[in-house]
């Protein structure tokens, strides 16, 4: 719906037909009970040299006449008029009007008629009752905060107008931050400089610009971590080969190029133009310019609107499938991305990560507590075995040596003798009492057999008992003869 056009066909409408034949009659009786400067008011609506004027112009008029008009009239109808204005309203309606605004003023949020509350909207976009541009914001951002509650109406044309205010108005940009245009050029801005961000950055702007599937996927809820430090890296590497190798970078890709459309700044609404703005620049950010020249107004911006992005989305739907197959996750889900380099990227950029997390929990020294206790009472018994020796007095003559054993064959494995000794005991149902009688700690050889074959079976292979782990008792005899 073009309402620039039906705007027009208003002001038509009550410049010519409204003029000769009210819709709503004004009876003499009425006007004549009408206090002064509501007379005051009418009476330019009646004036023939002013029959060229536009509703705007006389609604500006209008409007500063009766600013700080107060009444307290008790208005019983019901009023509907689109694009209300004080001359569109009958008497009883225009004392209805102030008389709402007067207690609204006083402190008394009460719902009326969208015709009275877009009315008194449209007083503060015009400068009308207001003491400068920021008391006007101050008192628009109130009602849209207030009033919103009650009518949902207003929220979806305020939403607009409060931007074009600033815009207009030469406000703060910081006025803006939480506007949906401002948080999606903030979003693109981390993207253009992916490389030179924090991750978290890059996180929170991937989930302002395409929140749909991050939001609902529960794979990502259970390894958000991972996922996040993967989908940084593949947006790493996908700007770099947009930036090297195509003529759109990553974000012209995805969100459209930057380039100047027209814009109808306070579209919807009675506006005055009480500025008379003619060539003027407004920079949002370095994403968003606006530009009046000769009275035209532009914005250059991505020529897509602040929405989400469906490929950015894919492009994360598409992380999340190739992480669960490489993690065997039991849920998968489709790919989206077809493209066979970023597939390609991404697979690299996910085994890459998982191999790195491998290798960090290897090189981790992981400290038993639950085995204190055991090492304790072994130190006991042998601190008593020595103190009962040393008690015997024994001769010197000492006994003949028994033959040392044939250390077992470890050259196939990382494991020490003493390590392998003890592996090929369990394995093949062999004493371990030579542990403990050799001054070994049975703790401390499990530790050292698991955590050197990690890297192997990504597992560990001894329990705390300790025994051999059922699942690994066949490859553990490949590599460890009786």
């Amino acid at each position: 719906m073009d309402t620039r056009k039906m705007k027009a066909a208003a002001e038509w409408f009550y410049r010519t037909v409204f003029k000769d034949e009210a819709i709503h009659p004004k009876s003499p009786q009425a006007t004549q009970c009408l206090p002064s400067l509501l007379k005051t008011a009418r009476s330019l609506e009646n004036l023939d040299h002013q029959s060229w004027q536009s509703r705007e112009s006389l609604f500006l008029k209008q409007g500063k006449l009766l600013a700080n008009y107060e009444d307290s009239y008790d208005f019983q109808g019901s009023v509907q008029h689109y694009y209300t204005t004080y001359q569109s309203l009958t008497d009883q309606e225009l004392r209805g009007y102030f008389s709402w605004r007067t207690k609204l003023r006083q402190g008394e949020l009460k719902k009326t008629y969208p015709s009275f509350a877009f009315l008194y909207i449209y007083e503060l976009l015009n400068q009308i009752g207001v003491l400068d541009p920021d008391d006007g914001f101050r008192l628009l951002y109130s009602f849209y905060e207030s009033y919103g509650k009650l009518d949902s109406l207003i929220p979806t044309y305020m939403n607009r107008w409060l931007v074009d205010y600033v815009i207009y108005y030469n406000l703060a940009p910081t006025l803006l931050s939480g506007s949906v245009q401002v948080r999606f050029d903030n979003g693109i801005t981390v993207l253009e400089h992916i490389q030179e961000r924090e991750p978290d950055e890059v996180i929170a702007a991937i989930k302002a610009l395409a929140p749909t599937w991050l939001g609902r996927s529960k794979f990502y809820a259970a390894h958000t971590v991972e996922m996040d430090a993967v989908i940084v890296r593949v947006l790493g590497r996908v700007s770099g080969h947009y930036a090297a190798r195509c003529k759109k970078t990553l974000t012209e890709q995805y969100f459209g190029v930057r380039c100047a459309e027209p814009v109808h700044l306070f579209d919807a609404a009675v506006f005055c133009d009480p500025l008379k703005r003619r060539d003027y620049t407004y920079t949002v950010d370095e994403q968003c310019v606006y530009r009046c020249t000769g009275g035209k107004w532009t914005v250059y911006k991505h020529s897509l609107p602040p929405r989400p992005s469906t490929k950015l989305d894919a492009l994360l739907k598409t992380i999340d499938a190739v992480m669960r197959q490489e993690m065997n996750d039991p849920r998968p889900v489709k790919a989206e991305v077809e493209t066979k380099w970023i597939l390609k990227l991404i697979q690299e950029e996910i085994q890459a990560f998982l191999a790195e997390q491998q290798a960090a929990r290897a090189k981790k020294i992981v400290i038993d507590y639950s085995q204190l206790t055991q090492i304790r009472q072994d130190a006991a018994v042998t601190q008593e075995k020595l103190i009962v020796e040393d008690e015997l007095d024994l001769p010197e003559e000492p006994s003949p040596a028994a033959p040392p054993e044939t250390p077992p064959e470890t050259s196939d494995t990382p494991l020490s003798q003493a390590e392998y000794r003890l592996l090929q005991c369990l394995l093949y149902g062999g004493n371990t009492g030579w542990v403990q009688a050799e001054g070994h700690l049975m703790s401390v050889l499990v530790d050292g057999i698991n955590e050197k074959l990690y890297d192997t079976f990504l597992d560990t292979v001894l329990d705390d008992t300790p025994q051999v782990m059922e699942d690994y008792a066949e490859d553990l005899k490949e590599m460890v003869r009786p």
